[in-house]
């Protein structure tokens, strides 16, 4: 099968050979109709560039069906000052409300993050979410058990994240793990791969961007993304696929209260090179 054709409304201008990450589409000359590398159509990441990058929608790819395509609508775009703005009145939330959300809330912010950069556009990102103030508990339990196992056995992991004291709060009834929060979504990827980590903590972050932007809120849950990487029997009991690691997790719920301030916040330094 053919990676891709080209219709009679093709111009040769030859963006589409520009766009192709994987170099996998090609031109003998300025003005001819491109082709494919041969032999190498597995090599496509299937990113659709090289179809968008045509203005004249004569570029057909084989993997990608032209209805799946959705239309660019610039006037739903954020203004500038607007992203930033949203940028800057996202806080992390420790004060939640005890109502959970929907499931179909929750499942809307995580379709909304699908087009978060991935290394190589692998898109291997998947997710667990917590649901509920049964399953937190447990999961919470889980957590616990890894502190105290870290604290019993006095390891420097346990001294370097004062383990400890969060063993004693937690005692005392106070919940240093979840913040009270009805939910906790993990973004996990393959243990193996190009960018796994990166990839699940990039989806991440834009989930919680998305999250304040739904009216949300969101907190990064230290201690469980510590305790799933140092102790792989917490993201079984999770569900985290065989093979995969959880590596970023987002408190989730309703805030308790609605903050109306941003605090002032350094500029960063910065060296053009």
């Amino acid at each position: 099968m053919a990676l891709f054709t080209v219709t009679d409304a093709c111009t040769g201008c030859g963006l589409c050979v520009a766009a192709c990450p994987a170099s996998l589409v090609r031109q003998a000359k300025p003005g001819d109709a491109p082709h494919a590398l041969p032999g190498r159509e597995a090599h496509c990441i299937r990113c659709g560039h090289c179809v968008i990058a045509c203005s004249k929608r004569a570029f057909v790819h084989a993997l990608l069906p032209a209805e799946a395509f959705e239309p660019i609508r610039r006037k739903d775009l954020p203004t500038p000052a607007a992203l930033s703005h949203l940028l800057m009145a996202r806080r992390s939330c420790r004060t939640y409300a005890q109502e959970t959300l929907f499931r179909q809330a929750i499942l809307g912010l995580i379709e909304s993050v699908r087009h978060a950069p991935t290394g190589h556009n692998m898109r291997e990102v998947g997710w667990v979410v917590v649901d509920g103030p049964e399953r937190m508990d447990a999961a919470r339990t889980l957590v616990l058990d890894w502190i105290a196992a870290e604290v019993a056995a006095d390891t420097p992991k346990a001294a370097e994240l004062h383990l400890a004291g969060a063993a004693r709060a937690a005692a005392r009834g106070k919940d240093v793990i979840f913040r009270g929060a009805p939910h906790v979504v993990v973004a996990h990827a393959p243990a193996i791969g190009i960018s796994p980590e990166v990839d699940a903590v990039i989806a991440a972050s834009w989930l919680e961007i998305a999250a304040a932007a739904a009216g949300y809120a969101a907190c990064w849950c230290g201690y469980l993304m510590f305790a799933l990487a140092s102790h792989p029997p917490v993201g079984q009991a999770l569900g985290i696929p065989a093979g995969s690691t959880g590596y970023a997790a987002l408190l989730l719920g309703k805030p308790a209260t609605r903050v109306k301030w941003i605090p002032p916040r350094d500029v960063p330094e910065v060296i053009f090179f």
